[in-house]
């Protein structure tokens, strides 16, 4: 096959993109994965986490490695069918001798779980605390609660493009759908369409006695 100038850069553009996007990341070494185990077992002493997720990134600069270490804690049973969990999340400040490890985010998250409370892949985040009452009442309606807020996007100019999509049930938050309103609990729901991924539906529930229903919703681009 003949290499034309034009199909020689081409080539070259493919190449220099897949460098970048294998560049940006990489594995975690096997010093820096024992400098943070070290670095656990002092400062957190008899607490073994459930698992913990490493991920290094290309800095701001480009020329560096951001390294960060997530640790989630063993699933603790709540009310019920419910399951809470926690992740913490490291930093790796500095280089060499002066590398340091820094707590950076701590994050609380819940499923429901009827059996022995094992450990999910993606368990729902809670953007602020939730009784457990509350909680394992939102998380067993959420379909239901789902379905009524597609009615309700239909009427939303914001919602309406979104509403045939795939959603998954992301966060819970309390909060006002609008200012001085009254506070309520709100079902982040997230697509799981590619193209949509970071559009949300924030369903606001209305509560009556011990049950909920989807009193409005809106339709923010980030969680």
């Amino acid at each position: 096959m003949q290499i034309t100038p034009l199909r020689s850069l081409a080539l070259l553009a493919l190449l220099a993109c897949g460098w970048s996007a294998s560049a940006a990341e990489r594995a975690v070494t096997a010093d820096e994965r024992k400098s943070f185990e070290d670095f656990y077992s002092l400062a957190y002493p008899g607490n073994k986490p459930a698992r913990t997720l490493f991920e290094v990134r290309r800095d701001a600069s480009g020329r560096g490695w951001t390294v960060s270490a997530t640790t989630e804690a063993p699933p603790h049973r709540g009310q019920g069918a419910l399951c809470r969990t926690h992740r913490t999340s490291f930093v790796l400040k500095g280089a060499g001798k002066q590398a340091r490890w820094e707590q950076s985010a701590l994050a609380y998250y819940a499923w429901l779980d009827r059996g022995a409370c094992r450990p999910v892949a993606e368990p729902v985040r809670l953007l602020q605390r939730v009784p457990d009452a509350e909680l394992e009442g939102v998380l067993l309606y959420q379909k239901p609660l789902l379905a009524r807020a597609r009615l309700l996007m239909a009427g939303n100019t914001e919602c309406a493009p979104l509403r045939a999509l795939n959603f998954t049930l992301a966060a819970v938050d309390v909060g006002a759908s609008r200012p001085q309103a009254q506070e309520q609990y709100a079902l982040v729901f997230r697509s799981d369409r590619r193209s949509d991924r970071n559009s949300y539906a924030r369903v606001w529930l209305r509560q009556s006695g011990r049950q909920y229903d989807a009193w409005t919703v809106t339709c923010p681009p980030v969680l």
